[in-house]
C-alpha cells in the first residue's frame, strides 16, 4: 500500500524531472528572483541567467550637407495626444521648434501629427531638403509604403504625402535617446494642454539638450535585460 508521503514523494520526482526538461529548452529574459532561486536550487535545478545585453551609446544625427533635420515625436497619455518637432541645420543651430496639443487621440495619431506639423512647418519656411528623424518605426514603414496605414489616419497622410512631395525628403528611424529634444517638446505640450513654441535660449531644459546634441554628447541607452 503506498502511503500519503510516498504520494507526495513521487509528485516531487514528477514535477522535479519536468522542470528539468523545461529548463532544457527555456532561456529566461530576465533574472529570476531570490526567493525563485532558493525554491530552483531545493529542486536541485540549475539557474538560468539572461544573456545581458550592454549598453550603447547613441547621439543625434546631424543631418547630410545641406539638409536640415526635422525632429518628430508624439505623446500620448490617458487617451490625450500631443507632439512636437525641431529643425536644426548640419551644424545643430536651432532654426525652429513647435509644440501641439491635439485634444482625444493615440500615441500613432501623435506621432503622424507631429510629422505633418513639421513638413507644414518646412513649407511655410522654404526650406527644400529635409531630413525627418522619427523614433517610431510605424512611420518610417508608413512613409516607406511598408506597412499598411490604419484608415483613421488616412486623411493626415494623405497631406504628409502631399507635402513631402513638394520638396526632397529623407527619412531616417532613429532612438528615442537620439530624440530627446522632440521628446522634450511634445510633452511639454501635454503638460500645457495646449500648443506654441518655445525660446530655446530662455528654457534651461531644452537649452542643456540642445548644447548636449550640438557638442555631440552622448545618451546611454540601455537595452531591456
Amino acid at each position: 500500500m503506498v502511503t500519503k508521503g510516498g504520494v507526495l514523494l513521487v509528485l516531487i520526482f514528477k514535477i522535479r524531472f519536468w522542470l528539468i526538461k523545461l529548463c532544457e529548452c527555456y532561456t529566461p529574459s530576465r533574472r529570476s528572483s531570490y526567493k525563485f532561486s532558493q525554491v530552483a536550487s531545493l529542486l536541485g535545478l540549475t539557474t538560468k541567467y539572461p544573456i545581458l545585453k550592454l549598453p550603447s551609446i547613441v547621439y543625434w544625427t546631424r543631418p547630410p550637407d545641406l539638409y536640415v533635420a526635422l525632429n518628430v515625436d508624439g505623446s500620448a497619455q490617458t487617451g490625450q495626444a500631443s507632439g512636437g518637432g525641431i529643425l536644426r541645420n548640419n551644424k545643430a543651430q536651432h532654426i525652429t521648434n513647435f509644440f501641439t496639443f491635439y485634444g482625444t487621440g493615440s500615441n500613432n495619431m501623435a506621432e503622424t501629427r507631429a510629422l505633418l506639423d513639421g513638413l507644414t512647418l518646412c513649407l511655410e519656411l522654404g526650406l527644400d531638403k529635409i531630413q525627418i528623424q522619427t523614433d517610431s518605426k510605424l512611420v518610417v514603414q508608413w512613409f516607406c509604403n511598408k506597412a499598411s496605414i490604419p484608415w483613421s489616419l488616412r486623411k493626415w497622410w494623405k497631406e504628409i504625402r502631399e507635402k513631402a512631395a513638394m520638396m526632397n525628403v529623407l527619412i531616417l528611424h532613429v532612438y528615442r535617446e537620439g530624440n530627446y529634444v522632440a521628446d522634450y517638446l511634445s510633452k511639454w505640450s501635454m503638460k500645457l494642454k495646449s500648443g506654441g513654441a518655445l525660446n530655446h535660449r530662455n528654457c534651461r531644459p531644452l537649452k542643456q539638450l540642445l548644447v548636449a546634441d550640438e557638442h555631440n554628447i552622448p545618451n546611454i541607452r540601455h537595452e531591456n535585460n
